[in-house]
């Protein structure tokens, strides 16, 4: 069905003639039509037919131009389905419920049934899924024929702007290719994106760019649906006119609908799939009841769709007998959830029931004889000078059911996430997830009061205040709450960023807001988020800790590490963060340097304490605690040997380290579960227990007995030789000169609510102007800097003052500011250059770590990490190491792959190791371990492809682009997007060593429908893949007497990034630089890499570097290319050495060298 009727030839002689009798047929209807509807403008004309018998070519041309503006209205029969495919727009549009109300009421006695497929943060070409989803979505797609696709992207491709249009041509006709393969008998309707709305924020992309872009691939897009005669919904223009015709906003942030601006989108493309006139006379307010029962569906199949806890059910942990239990349970809440919108769509006396929707129980778990706290007080082992108090526990108050993360508000409440239905709600199960808030009214230290906050949440892992409410991480989404009318129960919702996975519930989660106003946040292992922003998609790949700038809309990752399961984030006065690991490790961040997409920290890096497996940690900061552990941390082990400590904390080198630990509370009672900690504005340590007899559900089945959801605690220690407060501060209702005043008060916990009130206070610069211009010291000051921060003020003077102070730990916090408020500093580099040579070597891991994120703007900050003194700190060194990856990503843009056709296994290879020639490899034989290979296939013309290969530990380039880059245990499959060029292309497989690396693996090549190339040619003997070795070394200028090397565009590589040559040859070596950058590619001596790169990098401040080509006076240097300008070239003769061994070659321009090298091979 195509987007426009046009009748050619015989249809249009037909649609003529059939006019002429619907004339005389129709007399009432033509008289009462009418005419501005588009399904009525035949009759008009066909009066003219009846009263003018002689039809002439005007005519015909007339009848021919009318009925271009009949819309393609969609059909719909008994059953049909329709499935639904795209970004969160399809995922927010079927939660609206609007359209599918629509649809419902205007096909009542049909049963048409929806089921949206869609994915947040979904591109046509770059779609990230779990591990082994597929199988679950093969299941889906074999009960859901559909009848009808709907299909909705084109907006986060846009953000690629016109070099990104030949792509997204390429990967819009293979998407329907793809929904022509899985639904050959479907009619497909393609959706265009919305437009961008202005909504003058100051930090948002400009919109009137954005629209331009946008409108550029909606062209596209009408142009492919055209010539493929599908229908198209231009939803750009008709956004762009409901904009401006609008007063109200219709998005959240310029690109997400709000509840009105989707009825309205909704609207038109109900329009064009009912046409006007079923549209129109629709009751609306019919529709909107209907869509709250449609709401309720799409939660149902959006869980169905992406469970939480895919790992259990059929990803790298899969059980199939809980998944062949439970999906079939969430099938039928679907059923259930269609037979009532069908029952009100056909009769409108049937109103919605908000009831949750239940099916029998699973099972019944009676709450099992566990200790009291009565008896658990008796086991505790307490350490001198410390007691313990029970302050909440189930008892009193039966909705404490383990208690998660939990936090203290302005008013001394303490705020308490539950998760019950740990490690998941049983589909058919009212949700019982909670946060609630405990008091303590007469402050005597238990709490004598609890009010239930938010009730029946999905699997909630934290909460961070913000402004006047709450933002609480409810998977998959950050939802901010908030409690309007005083009765402490959330009235006031509003969602700020979904995409989070929830492919484990337990690994990862806590939220935190930090001293800027940032949200963090994280996913673990198995994790694969996308998280649709403002600015485009950000996405992440196993264990991952993202900023969430509130202020600007942005999303960016803070670092990724192959420890596993990051958790409970704190921060100590100076805003050094860190981070409590799954595996019992507190991660001094902010030595952790930024890195590209998909380059992992190594396992336990930057770790400041490990004293077992958890999930807690907070910055001690209390007027109870003893005062030499102020600043220190706490932390908690929950499995084994389960025990909540202090411990000292301090930096005298780049890592914070831990010290003189003290275990202040223990438990021989495995039901002691501390799984966060927080202390009070009395001073004290409060602590959430948990109490369940087993806590991993790795090991244990999700529906085992010994799950515990009836019981939780929360325990008070205090210091006995300290009074706990009785009168702490005033935070609410004061003024601002008071809240000022609070930011020098020594408690963290006073300070981070008075900067949440000061940052949301209208009018405050010049408030915290005439502050700052007083008798202040300078940790007063950087706490006025971070609210200034927020409200996009930089004050140069008073930053530069920090940077000289004699504290190392002032000059380190003022260091990382710069990362921040780079763009509005005259000189942020001057400012970097003179931290690097910083006495204090926590600062200058500061310079590195801020300069990480800073290369990503402008690589010419880079070069600040050569002048980094590293030389008497081995943590420096390594911190220097980890900045050194680059900024570009080496993976490709993934796609769920739902057939890996075996006969598309690439075979034949060439093998090599160490120093040894290449020899032939075929797989099917032996398999060894290590080394790289390298494989030829030609191809007749350009093309899309897909490459896959099954390995953790293992970098895939494709004609010397990196397409797959994997250092990472937790992760294996990997299926991504290339583009094959016409003629020999060159795949090169570099296997890297890894904690349980396997040994080399096959590598498939297929075309995007999963099908093996039929006309590619491969190599099937060791004498054809030599011969396509010889011809493509002849292509690319190399063979026994030349080589060519080349820079690889945007890129920071070279290609090829391994020559292999005959020791004591004189050859021709030229050196090709298409990049936009300058490079030059100089050889060293055996291991001499990082040592001639450090010298690069001091000449920085040479002044005579550039004549001297950046190449260091040094005896490691044994050949060198000049400079080379951008699409430059420099040719030379090299004399290879006449010693077989591995010699590097680098880029020598100043931080280029880390990241741009490669390696010479020489053999006898």
């Amino acid at each position: 069905m195509t987007g426009r009727i046009s009748l050619t030839g015989i249809s249009l002689f037909v649609f003529v003639f059939n006019a002429y009798f619907i004339s005389a047929f129709c007399q009432d209807k033509i008289q009462t039509c009418d005419f501005n509807q588009s399904c009525c403008c035949v009759f008009p004309l066909a009066v003219k037919l009846q009263n003018n018998m002689r039809i002439n070519w005007t005519v015909l041309l007339c009848i021919f131009f009318f009925s271009g503006l009949v819309r393609a209205e969609v059909r719909f029969k008994e059953g049909d389905r329709v499935l639904l495919y795209g970004n969160s727009f399809i995922e927010r549009m079927q939660q609206n419920g609007f359209f599918e109300a629509a649809l419902q009421l205007a096909n009542p006695q049909k049963g048409i049934e929806l089921r949206s497929l869609a994915w947040t943060g979904d591109e046509l070409g770059h779609r990230l899924r779990p591990e082994r989803y597929v199988n679950h979505l093969n299941k889906l797609l074999n009960q859901w024929p559909a009848d009808h696709v709907i299909l909705g992207f084109g907006l986060y491709e846009s953000f690629a702007g016109d070099p990104g249009i030949e792509k997204f041509k390429a990967d819009l006709n293979g998407y329907l290719d793809e929904m022509k393969r899985r639904h050959p008998e479907a009619n497909v309707i393609l959706l265009s994106p919305i437009a961008t709305e202005d909504l003058g924020h100051s930090h948002y992309p400009d919109p009137v760019r954005r629209n331009n872009e946008i409108k550029s691939y909606v062209d596209a897009m009408t142009e492919i649906t055209d010539r493929r005669k599908i229908q198209f919904i231009d939803l750009f223009e008709f956004s762009k006119d409901q904009y401006a015709g609008h007063e109200e906003l219709l998005t959240d942030n310029g690109i997400h609908l709000n509840s009105y601006g989707h009825e309205l989108i909704a609207g038109q493309i109900s329009r064009t799939v009912l046409g006007d006139r079923v549209y129109n006379e629709m009751d609306k307010d019919r529709i909107g009841s209907i869509a709250r029962a449609v709401s309720r569906k799409a939660q149902y199949v959006s869980t169905l769709v992406r469970p939480v806890n895919t790992v259990l059910y059929f990803g790298v942990r899969g059980r199939a007998n809980e998944y062949n239990t439970e999906i079939p349970r969430y099938h039928e809440l679907i059923r259930k959830s269609d037979q009532r919108i069908h029952a009100m769509a056909r009769d409108r006396t049937i109103s919605f029931d908000p009831s949750p929707l239940t099916l029998d129980p699973l099972f019944n778990r009676e709450p099992a004889k566990l200790p009291s706290p009565e008896e658990m007080l008796k086991s505790f082992k307490v350490a001198e000078g410390y007691e313990v108090n029970l302050f909440a526990s189930e008892r009193e108050f039966p909705e404490l059911r383990n208690p998660e993360q939990i936090a203290f508000d302005s008013l001394g409440r303490l705020w308490v996430v539950t998760m019950p239905s740990f490690p998941g709600t049983i589909p058919g199960d009212v949700p019982h997830d909670k946060v609630i808030i405990l008091e303590d009214t007469n402050r005597d230290g238990r709490a004598d009061k609890s009010t239930v906050f938010a009730d029946h949440l999905t699997v909630p892992d934290g909460l961070a205040f913000h402004e006047d409410g709450v933002i609480i991480s409810h998977q998959p989404r950050l939802v901010f709450m908030k409690d309007s009318d005083g009765d402490g129960r959330a009235d006031y919702r509003k969602e700020m960023l979904r995409g989070i996975d929830v492919t484990d519930a337990h690994h990862g989660g806590m939220i935190a807001m930090g001293p800027l106003g940032h949200v963090m946040f994280c996913d673990g292992v198995f994790h694969r988020s996308q998280l649709e922003t403002p600015y485009g998609i950000t996405r992440g790949v196993d264990a991952t800790t993202y900023r969430f700038d509130l202020r600007k809309g942005t999303v960016e990752r803070e670092y990724q590490t192959l420890t596993p399961n990051p958790w409970k984030i704190t921060w100590d006065r100076w805003g050094n963060l860190f981070q409590m690991y799954g595996d019992g490790f507190v991660q001094d961040s902010n030595a952790i340097p930024w890195t590209p997409f998909g380059v992992y920290h190594p396992f336990k890096r930057a770790i400041s304490i490990a004293y077992g497996k958890g999930s807690a940690a907070c910055v001690i900061s209390s007027p109870n605690f003893p005062e030499e552990y102020q600043q220190g941390m706490a932390s908690a082990v929950l499995l084994r040997k389960c025990f909540v400590s202090i411990s000292k904390h301090s930096a005298q080198g780049a890592y914070y380290k831990g010290s003189d630990r003290l275990d202040v509370l223990a438990s021989p009672d495995p039901i002691f579960r501390p799984v966060d900690i927080a202390f009070g504005f009395d001073g004290a340590m409060y602590v959430s227990d948990f109490c369940t007899r087993i806590i991993g559900h790795a090991q244990n089945s999700m529906r085992d007995p010994r799950w515990d959801p009836y019981t939780g605690r929360v325990w008070r220690i205090v210091h006995k030789g300290k009074p706990t407060v009785k009168d702490w501060p005033k935070i609410e209702g004061i003024s601002v000169s008071q809240l000022l005043d609070l930011l020098k008060h020594p408690q963290d916990l006073v300070r981070d609510h008075a900067r949440r009130k000061l940052r949301s206070i209208d009018g405050i610069v010049p408030e915290l102007d005439r502050w700052l211009a007083g008798e202040l010291s300078d940790q007063n000051v950087l706490e006025g800097l971070w609210v200034l921060h927020d409200q996009n003020q930089v004050r140069e003077k008073h930053l530069k003052s920090l940077l000289n102070s004699p504290d190392q730990r002032i000059r380190a916090a003022a260091t990382s500011l710069i990362r921040f408020q780079e763009n509005n500093l005259k000189d942020p580099v001057s400012l970097l250059k003179k931290m690097a040579v910083d006495p204090h070597p926590r600062v200058r891991s500061q310079v590195i770590h801020t300069v990480s994120y800073l290369q990503q703007k402008d690589l010419a900050y880079a070069s600040i990490l050569g002048q980094v003194d590293v030389s008497e700190d081995q943590g420096l060194k390594t911190v220097l190491a980890d900045a050194g990856h680059g900024t570009a990503s080496g993976q490709g843009p993934e796609v769920p792959v739902l057939i890996r056709p075996g006969d598309s296994k690439l075979k034949s290879w060439l093998l090599s190791s160490g120093n040894e020639k290449e020899k032939y490899f075929v797989f099917g034989g032996s398999a060894g371990k290590g080394g790289s290979m390298r494989t030829f296939v030609e191809s007749p013309s350009t093309r899309r492809a897909t490459l896959s290969i099954k390995h953790s530990y293992v970098k895939v380039f494709l004609n010397g682009v990196p397409v797959i880059a994997s250092a990472n245990w937790w992760s294996s499959d990997w299926n991504v997007q290339v583009e094959l060029v016409e003629g020999l292309n060159l795949i090169e497989v570099e296997y890297v060593s890894g904690r349980g690396a396997q040994g080399h693996a096959p590598v498939y090549l297929f075309d995007p429908l999963g099908r093996k190339f039929t006309d590619l040619r491969v190599p099937v003997t060791e004498n054809e893949i030599k011969m396509m070795a010889t011809a493509y070394n002849k292509d690319n200028g190399q063979d026994d007497n030349a080589i060519r090397i080349s820079a690889v565009p945007n890129q920071l590589a070279f290609s090829p990034s391994e020559i292999r040559l005959r020791a004591g040859k004189k050859i021709t070596l030229t050196f090709d630089n298409p990049d936009l950058q300058i490079h030059n590619l100089v050889i060293v001596k055996p291991g001499s890499g990082e040592r001639v790169g450090q010298l690069a990098d001091q000449m920085a401040q040479d002044p005579d570097a550039l004549k001297r080509q950046f190449v260091p006076d040094s005896e490691d240097v044994i050949w060198s290319t000049s400079l080379v300008n951008g699409k430059g070239t420099f040719e030379g003769q090299l004399e290879i050495p006449k010693v077989p061994g591995t010699y590097p070659f680098i880029c020598s321009f100043p931080g280029h060298w880390r990241v741009m090298k490669g390696l010479m091979v020489v053999y006898e």
